[in-house]
């Protein structure tokens, strides 16, 4: 035994011959501080797209596994979910729809008293908060939480400051896993063999990672314990193995569904439906193939009605002059069309005629178990309700509103750690639909008339930041931009009215024919004009078309 361990020793020639081998594995693998790897830009490239983008070939028996043990599957489902957003365009929109749906709006209030608002405490501390939401672009930032969270149901980042801006870095979501809740929501436990891994380095991440790298692998994991149950600030000082429990001034944790912990992508329910995509796709093919092909049929008669069938050529055309006659026909028409005899009678008619939408009949179906309306993500040529679209939309802003309360929570939490005599607290609303912008100015706007002055909501309402309309005020007040107007003069005014009221006379005149002055009177009457928004579809089709204009009416 003993001669047998002597030999597997290296001799002192054998070692220095081999010292560039064992540099080179030492390099590969970290150096001697363990930090970094061997880095490429092949390699940090590959590292970068394996973060958020692993897809899966869907294969309908895993599918259905998958589907029936969900807790085992989370990221064979997100691997499909993956899958689905490169080859269907229908799960694609429908992501892409949802994402871009919300308008992260912003307003804010604080726990200022009235007397608080012009002492230097506040103005430092509001000069504070809008200093970060000037450096961080929130809402680029949370659409890609949001594409994320419909994509994989969870996401899992890094919130850090960059030179002058901040950003949130997504970390690797198949190297965390959820373990706990706090009250802004979900905690979550790192692998740091994401670190060990050639492409990536360190260094691109908080300190806080290089720190517990160098506890868990240069130290050996000395006087590391695992205890789940430490406060969400100090959960740093809790690792199992390679896994350490993030805190939440380093890592956040956004989840779509925040009543389970299991990460399931919204829409698994119809992966079923969505991988028959490819073969409706081909049936859709053959049947205009099928369609597009003609088939002539000939009939050529018997030379006796009465010959029996073992009577030899008993046809009244010889195959030979059948065959040229047939040759002269195929050389006249498309390759398209087929050319057929047979000597028999009483044929039936073959029709290929197909209906050319079975595939977007497909679609629409499959989609509309997701309960989008399809009108809302592509078009055809089914004629839209608009009060049903409206309504839809509604129930989709509704949904995706809900995933407010997590990002106001994030903002929340972060502008805490910035302030030092005042809380503010923040506010996402409204969509990207003009609708709903149009409204939200309404109420702003009606609200002023009342007198109630808010002038984040009008902020808000047309896509900005409170400090920017202020700012565009109090330039505008600064460099007179009121006094530069030159309003027109008393004269022009008389005679622009006069022209317009000669022309509104001459195209009434026009459009409308002479009545007498009671049948006038009773013509001017009417209801008055309604939003777009209030119309049905007999309304909307009335004044598309403009069939009211020759009743008298306007477009």
């Amino acid at each position: 035994m003993a001669e047998e361990e002597k030999k597997t020793l290296l001799t002192e020639e054998e070692v220095l011959r081999n010292m560039d081998f064992y540099t080179f594995a030492r390099a590969m693998n970290g150096g001697d501080n363990y930090y970094g790897s061997y880095l490429t830009p092949d390699l940090i490239s590959s590292r970068m797209r394996d973060i958020n983008l692993n897809p899966q070939t869907i294969v309908e028996d895993a599918l259905k596994k998958a589907l029936s043990n969900p807790k085992s599957s989370e990221s064979t489902l997100q691997a499909f979910s993956q899958n689905l957003e490169i080859t269907s365009m229908v799960y694609k929109r429908l992501i892409s729809y949802l994402t871009n749906m919300l308008a992260f709006d912003i307003t804010y209030v604080s726990n200022a008293k009235p007397e608080d608002y012009k002492t230097p405490k506040y103005r430092k501390d509001l000069d504070t908060i809008e200093n970060f939401l000037n450096s961080f672009d929130y809402k680029s930032e949370f659409r890609i939480v949001t594409r994320e969270m419909l994509r994989n149901d969870a996401y899992f980042g890094c919130f850090r400051k960059v030179g002058d801006k901040y950003i949130l870095q997504e970390l690797p979501p198949d190297y965390c896993k959820i373990t706990g809740r706090w009250e802004n929501g979900f905690l979550f436990s790192f692998n740091m063999y994401w670190f060990m891994l050639p492409g990536v380095s360190i260094d691109m991440y908080p300190d806080f990672f290089k720190k517990k790298f160098s506890e868990i692998v240069k130290k050996g994991g000395a006087g590391l314990t695992y205890n789940p149950s430490l406060s969400p600030e100090d959960r740093g000082r809790s690792s199992w193995v390679y896994w350490v429990d993030v805190p939440v001034n380093v890592g956040t944790c956004f989840k779509l569904s925040p009543e389970i912990s299991t990460r399931l992508p919204y829409f698994a329910p119809i992966f079923s439906d969505l991988i028959m995509q490819p073969i409706m796709r081909n049936l859709q093919k053959d049947m205009n193939m099928a369609a597009a092909n003609k088939l002539l049929i000939g009939e050529v008669p018997m030379l006796h009605k009465d010959t029996q069938a073992a009577v030899k050529d008993s046809i009244a055309i010889s195959p030979e002059v059948l065959g040229k006659y047939l040759a002269l026909v195929r050389s006249a028409i498309n390759d398209a069309i087929k050319v057929v005899t047979a000597p028999l009678e009483n044929f039936k008619q073959i029709d290929f005629d197909t209906k050319p939408d079975m595939y977007d009949n497909y679609l629409r179906t499959a989609l509309a178990t997701s309960g989008i309306n399809t009108n809302l993500i592509f078009t055809s040529n089914v004629k839209p309700n608009s009060i049903e679209t409206q309504l839809s939309l509604n129930v989709d802003e509704q949904m995706m509103k809900a995933l407010y309360g997590q990002f106001e929570a994030f903002m929340n939490y972060q502008a805490s750690k910035l302030t030092k005599n005042f809380k503010f607290y923040f506010n996402f609303e409204g969509t990207d639909f003009f609708l709903d912008r149009k409204q939200r100015f309404d109420t702003a706007m009606t609200l002023f008339d009342k007198g109630i002055v808010l002038p984040q909501k009008i902020a808000a309402s047309i896509g900005m930041k409170p400090s920017e309309l202020r700012k565009q005020m109090e330039e505008a007040s600064a460099f007179g931009f009121i006094d530069t107007l030159t309003p027109p003069s008393v004269a022009a005014q008389k005679e622009m009215a006069t022209i317009s009221a000669k022309l509104q006379k001459s195209n009434a005149e026009k459009a409308t024919p002479i009545l007498k002055p009671e049948e006038q009177k009773s013509k001017s009457r009417g209801r008055p004009r309604k939003d777009e928004s209030e119309l049905g579809d007999e309304g909307l089709a009335t004044r598309d078309e403009g069939e009211n204009i020759g009743r008298g009416g306007k477009i």
